[in-house]
């Protein structure tokens, strides 16, 4: 009797957990993804001997999902890690993103540490994604986003909104705070706006974006302070040409620079699996009255399968041309799973 007892209050708790996670699903729904990139890359700075090492390249672990409010209203939220797969290390901070938002017919809104990859998008970032090709990621040796367009992607202490298309172009903004919130620093102490305009037509991409920060007190010394970007993509169906440029301004001295102009021009050459990039870029360097980045970049991906791609890369990087031997040169082959 014990036992049919306890095999009946199983077979109760089974079906009620059942019918739990049915409830659970049909109101919200959850996407469990991410990527593993890795590449084994030789670098060699200088005159000084060549490193090999195996690299990550921003592998990521993600939730993201929806609850439907009714009226077309949805709830938006998500959260990712980011880790290394070379080490298993999780990243610093450990989320590249984690939010809550709102969806519906006015467009989105997200609140929390957000970049490209939540529904508000990134208003610089996704300019750069929308017009350019990366040689083959990034992150790790072929890293451009920040280093050399200064694209502002991930945020903590966000507020993003994204709105409708219209005609094919969208709107993109985000305010976020970046202080310490400490007894000593504000949070808002120091505080960043972001806007950007992308457009999505037939055989072409365009966009412009513009950035603001103002701190407590004024900048810092070589601080940035705003910034201009205007970007173009042509399509031709298995040549894409691309051009992005831009100017950042920062409160600089008098042995550093007011304006610091940037820009890359590239282009993807697909044939079948193949797909070939190849990115030409430039940056003043800030902190230097004469000193220019100029890099060169190429690579070759095959695509194995719709999410498995193996990835080769060339990458020549000057850092500072008033500087002498410091020049990085990067060459590293790997493989990049979607999941």
């Amino acid at each position: 009797m014990s036992n049919l007892i306890r095999h009946t209050l199983a077979c109760a708790l089974g079906a009620s957990l059942l019918c739990s996670h049915a409830q659970a699903q049909s109101a919200s729904q959850v996407q469990i993804g991410g990527q593993l990139r890795l590449t084994v890359n030789s670098t060699r700075t200088g005159n000084a001997g060549s490193v090999t090492s195996l690299t990550d390249n921003a592998s990521r672990l993600s939730f993201k999902g929806a609850e439907d409010l009714g009226d077309g209203l949805k709830a938006l939220f998500g959260l990712e890690f980011g880790y290394g797969a070379d080490t298993g290390e999780l990243g610093t901070p450990a989320f590249r993103y984690s939010y809550v938002g709102l969806g519906g017919g006015f467009g989105s809104v997200a609140l929390g540490r957000l970049d490209s990859a939540n529904p508000t998008g990134s208003p610089l970032y996704s300019q750069v994604t929308a017009i350019t090709s990366f040689a083959a990621n990034d992150a790790g040796a072929t890293a451009i986003g920040t280093s050399m367009l200064n694209a502002r992607n991930r945020t903590s202490n966000s507020v993003g909104y994204r709105s409708p298309r219209f005609g094919g172009a969208e709107l993109m903004t985000r305010y976020y705070q970046r202080g310490a919130g400490s007894g000593t620093e504000a949070e808002d102490d120091a505080k960043s706006l972001d806007l950007g305009v992308l457009y999505r037509g037939k055989g072409l991409t365009a966009a412009i974006g513009y950035a603001k920060d103002k701190r407590s007190g004024g900048l810092k010394n070589n601080e940035f302070d705003d910034k201009w970007q205007l970007g173009v993509r042509g399509d031709f169906g298995d040549f894409e040409p691309y051009v992005l440029l831009g100017v950042d301004r920062y409160r600089n001295t008098a042995s550093s620079r007011r304006d610091v102009k940037y820009w890359i021009v590239g282009a993807q050459y697909t044939l079948g699996l193949n797909s070939l990039v190849l990115n030409l870029l430039q940056r003043d360097v800030q902190t230097s009255l004469h000193g220019t980045r100029r890099r060169v970049q190429a690579a070759w991906v095959y695509a194995l399968s719709k999410r498995t791609d193996l990835q080769t890369f060339i990458d020549s990087d000057g850092i500072d041309s008033s500087k002498a031997n410091v020049r990085v040169r990067a060459i590293g082959a790997g493989l990049k799973h979607v999941f």
